[in-house]
């Protein structure tokens, strides 16, 4: 190597330290030591927010699940109901062909065959659901079960709406209503006679065994005898 060779050598060793010192401290510093502490800071933030709202997305989730169940359930139960009506209607129209139509039950007397009591029976829930219905047990035995198809069974009794058997009387039945004259003591020519009121009480059992109960009251006395309809709630 020359003399000249060497010499331009240590001018850019030289020019190279120069360079070096002339950076600040702290700016080299930040260039080969550690991250500041600012950015793990904005890291943990980013973080916390994003736990925050995977949190969130999973309560909406829950929530929207359970809407969801809640609405089937409903749907269930409209459905039960209006199937329930639609075999309650078959039950009715069977009990008032034998009881009004055919003629087919002595009403004075009970009719286990035909579901039939000439009185109240005792032990009714508050919605007068007859204990024949409430306990299977006590269903009468031999009485009918109508399958109305579609998985639903009805269980279906008739109370002649008095205190006692035997004829209906004034003191022991609920009876139709006299006219006008007849109840101020001149009953027309052709009066009517008084007629009892029988209320008719289904059990619809479904296919998962949820239980519905139906009532009404026919009366011989009305041109249409279905006076009353109601499906019972709970």
């Amino acid at each position: 190597m020359t003399a000249m060779a060497m010499l331009f050598a240590g001018w850019q060793a030289v020019a190279c330290a120069k360079a070096v010192r002339s950076v600040p401290l702290a700016a080299r510093q930040t260039r080969i030591g550690p991250r500041p502490p600012q950015l793990y800071y904005q890291r943990g933030i980013v973080l916390l927010i994003a736990l925050i709202a995977v949190v969130a997305l999973a309560f909406a989730g829950m929530s929207l699940v359970r809407a969801v169940g809640a609405a089937i359930a409903i749907n269930d139960n409209v459905n039960l109901r209006r199937q329930a009506a639609f075999a309650a209607s078959a039950a009715l129209e069977h009990d008032v062909v034998a009881l009004l139509e055919d003629r087919s039950i002595d009403t004075t007397n009970d009719d286990a065959a035909h579901n039939y009591f000439a009185s109240r029976q005792p032990g009714e829930d508050r919605r007068g659901v007859p204990r024949a219905l409430l306990v299977g047990a006590d269903y009468p035995a031999g009485a009918s079960i109508l399958d109305v198809g579609d998985g639903l069974v009805v269980r279906h009794v008739i109370e002649r709406l008095c205190v006692l058997p035997g004829a209906p009387a004034i003191d022991r039945c609920t009876l139709s209503p006299p006219s006008v004259e007849a109840a101020s003591g001149t009953p027309p020519p052709g009066e009517p006679p008084r007629e009892p009121a029988y209320r008719l009480t289904m059990r619809v059992e479904g296919p998962a065994g949820a239980a519905t109960f139906v009532q009404a009251i026919v009366s011989a006395a009305h041109a249409n005898p279905r006076v009353s309809w109601q499906v019972l709630d709970e």
